[in-house]
């Protein structure tokens, strides 16, 4: 008692500290809880507004989100859901500014690697081919073991190399990725390679010779040719969008959607 008696001033300034910064905490605490319900709100207040405005997107209401609470999970959600949106209305730039914006705002998401898609997606949306592939052979190599990922990301590749008239390149993704059939038969995007690899050796028979080479050099097998094509038929210069892709809806060529339960693009041909 004496001691506290003799040491009454500096014990009343510490409980006052104290005092405060429990009172700021709880503040702190409040308000990031009011932030998160408000922001909660207008997220899923969204599909509503859509759904007034005819089924068109409403990017500013999401971009609002974005802006109004960063440092929410909902606001995390809208930003990459306003870029998503511009990119399918054919608005490259904007969406590309919108992913870079995520890319540098959340470097630790969780979505992270869906927004880096989406910003390659976009430099290829806007004919910067080079560029959207140096992105995506990025993407490949950053997360090799992410399948929902990696697989639209080489099949991308492959089909850019195919318009860039680099056919054995696209053929060794091409390959790459129908040799996971073996593992799962019903893979969507090995399912495809493998059709787009038999369609490409029927316009370019001498990498008949590539699959020879490739099957007799030691280590995983060749790339096998579905029965159901042809090799001796020319394929078409464009055809119906896989089954296992949405359609797209470009503006100017530009490859198809991107869906966020993994993020991917197919070009289903010139319009």
């Amino acid at each position: 008692m004496e001691w506290a008696h003799a040491h009454r001033k500096q014990l009343t300034i510490g409980a006052v500290v104290v005092a405060v910064a429990g009172l700021a905490w709880a503040v702190v605490s409040w308000k990031k809880a009011q932030d998160e319900t408000d922001a909660n709100q207008q997220f899923f207040a969204v599909p509503t507004q859509r759904a007034v405005a005819g089924g068109a997107t409403p990017t500013g209401p999401l971009l609002a989100v974005a802006k109004d609470y960063p440092n929410t999970p909902s606001g995390e959600h809208a930003r990459l859901m306003a870029a998503e949106d511009m990119f399918v209305a054919g608005q490259y730039p904007e969406a590309s500014q919108q992913f870079a914006e995520f890319l540098s705002t959340y470097p630790d998401s969780g979505l992270i690697a869906q927004a880096k898609v989406g910003l390659a997606a976009c430099l290829e949306g806007e004919g910067k081919t080079a560029d959207a592939i140096s992105k995506y052979h990025e993407i490949v190599l950053a997360y090799p073991t992410e399948a929902n990922i990696v697989s639209p990301a080489k099949l991308t590749l492959a089909r850019l190399y195919e318009d860039d008239n680099k056919p054995q390149e696209a053929l060794s993704y091409y390959a790459e990725l129908a040799r996971m059939l073996r593992q799962n038969p019903y893979d969507p995007w090995a399912s495809e390679a493998q059709e787009r690899a038999a369609l490409l050796v029927a316009k370019h028979p001498e990498l008949l010779k590539v699959l020879n080479s490739a099957a007799a050099a030691p280590g995983p097998a060749g790339l096998s040719i579905p029965e159901t094509v042809n090799p001796t038929v020319r394929p078409q210069a464009s055809g119906p969008a896989p089954a296992s892709a949405p359609k797209a809806a470009p503006a100017n060529n530009a490859s198809g959607l991107m869906n966020f339960q993994g993020i991917s693009t197919n070009k289903t041909g010139k319009p």
